[in-house]
């Protein structure tokens, strides 16, 4: 939120990691991503076999909160992967996946909060985007573009843990594709934040009716993100084939941002 400790503040702040991302097409491919997650989180959109937070809740006899229930859900790169065929073709491979935790106040503002119940909620909803996600990359253009990039996240990791070395000269001729708004793109937006009346019947009291009737507000604040960080110490497995990809007569191109690492011998010379 803008006010980190005013989750009911009437707007929240983009923010990026790098900062350069803000304005530009890859980092507005992940705002949308993380936007249209929260909209499956709320029930404004909708996938089958996909609850939303508000799926199967009840008050359980328990009083309104007196605050909205507070999560973030965010993607993350579960397993990644490399083939390199036997024509030298490079293949990557990711399975992106949801995370959930539970937000609980502290005193710089809202933190992770120490413990998540795995029925959460929040927790079951990503569970169920997680198991369901190639079905949620077909259905959704975003998600599909959030997952090439994930691939070629996956594929630059790989080259430069393999010694390659970024032309930094020639990628500097090149200007980053930026959103359509230029110098006029937004990083604020409205809260993310929804609330759901239910109306219990019961027969405790009565009304003109006979009947008591109980309404309960369950209220909700998501926070969210993207981290396509690769998972474990950060080199990406690798596995050959014997398989050949290219067609023959395609004669291979060299990679113009990337420039091999310079051999022993020949730093000697």
């Amino acid at each position: 939120p803008k006010d980190p400790h005013d989750l009911s503040g009437p707007f929240l702040l983009k923010r990026f990691y790098p900062e350069w991302l803000g304005g530009t097409v890859v980092g507005e491919v992940l705002f949308q991503a993380d936007y249209a997650l929260k909209q499956l989180c709320f029930g404004d959109l909708r996938l089958p076999g996909i609850p939303s937070v508000f799926d199967g809740e009840s008050s359980g006899g328990r009083s309104p909160r007196s605050e909205p229930a507070a999560a973030r859900q965010w993607f993350t790169m579960r397993r990644v992967g490399i083939t390199v065929t036997a024509d030298g073709a490079l293949v990557p491979h990711v399975e992106l996946g949801v995370e959930a935790r539970r937000l609980t106040h502290g005193p710089n503002g809202y933190i992770d909060a120490a413990f998540t119940d795995p029925n959460d909620p929040t927790a079951r909803q990503a569970a169920a985007v997680t198991a369901r996600f190639p079905e949620v990359v077909a259905q959704l253009p975003v998600a599909a573009q959030l997952m090439q990039l994930a691939r070629a996240t996956v594929l630059a990791v790989y080259l430069l843990g393999r010694g390659c070395k970024l032309n930094v000269s020639l990628l500097d001729r090149y200007r980053i594709p930026g959103v359509p708004e230029g110098s006029e793109y937004s990083i604020q937006i409205p809260t993310l934040m929804k609330d759901r009346n239910q109306s219990i019947v019961g027969s405790n009291a009565v009304d003109a009716k006979g009947l008591e009737i109980n309404v309960h507000r369950h209220s909700r604040s998501m926070r969210g993100g993207v981290d396509l960080a690769v998972p474990g110490d950060r080199k990406v497995p690798t596995r050959a084939v014997t398989a050949r990809l290219l067609d023959p007569r395609t004669r291979p191109v060299p990679l113009p941002l990337f420039l091999p690492a310079p051999s022993h011998s020949a730093a000697a010379r």
